[in-house]
């Protein structure tokens, strides 16, 4: 599967700042849970890199984003290093964290949109693309630690946001806009879905059966019928 001519090329600094965000949430995370130094070094590992392991063997790449950037490696490294021996220091910084990694999110699915697309896969599989590779880190760090991941269980948007912005981008694309603009669309997407979910407590719904409501509208429809064909028959 060879790669497309037209690539979306994202300044390295944001991009190692979306990476390092990641790896940052994901040392947090490890240190909320009491893990060893090792633990917490590898849900780092897990949260900034996962999902775009996943999207890379996905798509067959050869340039698997995380064994092209070496230096990135030592980084990450020392970032789950510090904050595992100072963690008092991160822990204060929460809502500042929330900001970043919302950020951090937004570019991810963005990466994984656009290299989809530059790998020439149907809209679709972009917008798929886009998703793992924003959740899928957070996904694999929350399966290792035994919890049911958070994408999985009622909350504010967090994988809805990134399908809204994987979206965004994918009908831009195809839309022959150019993919400047179709990437800050993804990444302003995922910002507001996130921020209004929180703003106004927007949550997905842990249950929704539709039943009920499906049985009921079936009786109101039998019974309007019954009442035609009588009205019917008296004519």
């Amino acid at each position: 599967m060879g790669q497309a001519s037209t690539v979306l090329t994202v300044p390295v600094v944001i991009d190692y700042a979306s990476v390092v965000v990641g790896v940052l949430t994901g040392a947090l995370f490890g240190c909320r849970r009491r893990l060893d130094v090792v633990g917490v070094t590898v849900a780092g590992f897990l949260t900034g890199f996962g999902g775009g392991i996943v999207r890379d063997l996905l798509l067959g790449a050869q340039d698997v984003y995380f064994m092209s950037h070496p230096d990135l490696i030592w980084v990450s490294l020392a970032i789950c290093l510090l904050t595992f021996y100072f963690r008092g220091i991160f822990l204060d910084l929460n809502k500042s964290i929330l900001l970043a990694d919302t950020l951090s999110v937004a570019l991810f699915a963005l990466a994984g949109s656009s290299k989809a697309f530059a790998y020439g896969l149907d809209p679709l599989y972009v917008v798929i693309m886009g998703v793992i590779t924003a959740v899928g880190g957070g996904a694999l760090r929350d399966s290792f630690a035994g919890i049911m991941p958070a994408i999985f269980r009622g909350s504010n948007y967090y994988a809805m946001a990134c399908l809204g912005g994987s979206c965004a981008f994918a009908l831009l694309a195809f839309a022959g806009v150019n993919l400047v603009p179709a990437g800050f669309a993804c990444v302003f997407v995922v910002l507001m879905l996130r921020y209004l979910s929180i703003r106004f407590d927007w949550r997905t719904r842990e249950e929704a059966d539709l039943t009920p409501r499906v049985a009921s509208a079936a009786r109101t429809m039998r019974q309007r019928l019954r009442t035609r064909s009588r009205a019917r028959r008296r004519r």
